[in-house]
């Protein structure tokens, strides 16, 4: 059984095997919803797929007691529906609904992890780094920009859940969409072409 470290309720939160299962099985949803997004050429559809995604990977950190994560990937969660609903009718999404986004991240992390759990760790920085980028990233309406910048969170989202030990298929998940995004990079280069 896994732990995962919290000075609240005694220091530490027990994973339990079905925990283990449900978070894959969540992850493993999410990975093929996110990775999917990708290949579309509408915007509208690739944040469809994108907001699906978050609510199994957010499921997942649940699972696994990461709750920053879980709550940041929340806040993105209302980030994406809120330019999904922006790009369904044709419009930008403002930049400062980006810089809000990115604020709430930060914000939820100094309530949740600094005020509330005591369990700030330098590695959240890579999560929430990512979080932030992901708010300004979204509100992109170039699909190819978009791809080539989202790079960027997804790598570091990779090495966040590395070093905190999330569960296989949680990496997995952002390895597969880092994978997926590169395809589909190499895919409209040569359509291009």
């Amino acid at each position: 059984m896994r732990t995962t470290a919290c000075k609240l309720f005694g220091g530490k939160f027990l994973i339990q095997p079905w925990e283990e299962i449900a978070a894959f099985v969540v992850s493993l949803f999410a990975m093929v919803l996110i990775a999917s997004g990708y290949f579309f050429e509408k915007k509208s559809v690739y944040l469809f797929c994108q907001a699906a995604g978050i609510v199994g990977i957010s499921l997942s950190y649940f699972f696994t007691k990461e709750f920053f994560a879980m709550i940041g990937l929340g806040i993105g969660l209302v980030r994406t529906l809120v330019f999904y609903g922006f790009e369904k009718r044709d419009k930008p999404a403002p930049i400062y609904l980006a810089s809000i986004f990115a604020s709430l991240s930060l914000l939820a992390y100094l309530i949740v992890n600094v005020g509330v759990l005591h369990s700030a760790k330098p590695v959240d920085l890579l999560c929430l780094a990512a979080l932030i980028l992901y708010a300004f990233i979204f509100r992109i309406r170039d699909m190819k920009k978009v791809r080539y910048l989202a790079l960027i969170p997804t790598a570091l989202s990779i090495a966040y859940n590395l070093l905190v030990q999330a569960t296989v298929f949680v990496v997995l998940s952002y390895a597969f969409e880092f994978a997926s995004c590169l395809v589909s990079i190499f895919k409209r280069k040569e359509k291009n072409e």
